[in-house]
């Protein structure tokens, strides 16, 4: 998937799964989410509008409880297992019992772009497309804007290597 490909060639630091102990509102979800991700900036000392955060919403398989998935970039971070722990720390605090955060420093070799974008196919829907469908969750991933400013850099960077690639004698 050409999209997953895209993510992919982003570098980010953190991988995380947020969970609500009841399902709020998507609209009250996601602004907790956001309200984590702003903690993010705060915690790095970033600008928020400089992170590179894609967000999934889904629910759970085995007890359809309510959760995210999200990816997050563009921290500068030395030390990605201690903001793990900071974030992880941060939601409990932000939300209280029943506010499960699962956060670890994001590792290429264990494909979490295709985590997070594995909802983008109705295929992957399975028993929970109803449910899926009636939030809009299922063929969503959120991305911030600067994931978009940072993908149309890399495809310009990436198209200006070709052209001067293509300059050589003999190229075609």
């Amino acid at each position: 998937d050409s999209y997953a490909y895209t993510l992919a060639r982003i570098r980010w630091d953190v991988f995380g799964t947020l969970t609500f102990r009841s399902v709020p509102s998507p609209k009250k979800a996601y602004g907790r989410a956001w309200a984590l991700m702003r903690q993010a900036a705060e915690l790095v000392q970033r600008p928020y509008s400089q992170l590179l955060i894609a967000l999934r919403a889904e629910l759970g398989e085995m007890t359809g409880r309510f959760h995210f998935h999200f990816l997050l970039g563009g921290t500068h971070t030395r030390n990605a297992i201690t903001l793990a722990h900071q974030l992880e720390h941060r939601w409990f605090g932000l939300f209280g019992q029943g506010a499960i955060s699962k956060c670890r420093p994001y590792d290429r070799s264990r494909a979490g772009v295709a985590y997070v974008t594995k909802c983008l196919s109705p295929g992957n829907w399975g028993a929970n497309a109803y449910e899926l469908k009636k939030f809009n969750l299922a063929d969503t991933v959120t991305l911030s804007r600067s994931v978009f400013r940072v993908i149309r850099d890399l495809d310009r960077m990436g198209e200006d290597a070709t052209a001067r690639t293509c300059e050589k004698p003999g190229c075609r």
